[in-house]
């Protein structure tokens, strides 16, 4: 199963939705920003 997750979408209510199933699924270390630049930045970051 998946480690860590970035959730990345404009629209909150996507978001909160997909943080509520990664919730469910016992997915511990999950970050969720909103804006594409955000997401970018910490994938740049991580490699």
């Amino acid at each position: 199963m998946f480690k860590k997750v970035l959730v990345s979408d404009d629209l909150l209510s996507v978001n909160q939705g997909v943080l509520s199933v990664l919730d469910t699924l016992d997915i511990k270390d999950v970050q969720d920003v909103q804006y594409c630049d955000d997401a970018y930045l910490k994938i740049k970051k991580q490699l």
